[in-house]
């Protein structure tokens, strides 16, 4: 049950690391037209989204622990 909370241990932190890097990356490159920005919104929801469901796994998986 460690090995599993540690690889969730590190995906949260690799992802923390694309957000920190990557939603800023992605402002800064937004495309002009509307459709490039909204792409790119949908890439930093995903960012978000995957980083808040590894939260509550890691969560959930330390009180087992």
């Amino acid at each position: 049950m460690q090995a599993v909370n540690f690889f969730f241990v590190n995906a949260l932190l690799f992802s923390s690391l694309i957000a920190v890097i990557g939603v800023p990356v992605l402002y800064v490159t937004q495309p002009s037209t509307e459709e490039g920005q909204k792409e790119s919104r949908r890439k930093i929801y995903s960012i978000a989204a995957v980083w808040v469901v590894l939260v509550f796994i890691t969560g959930i998986v330390s009180s087992l622990v």
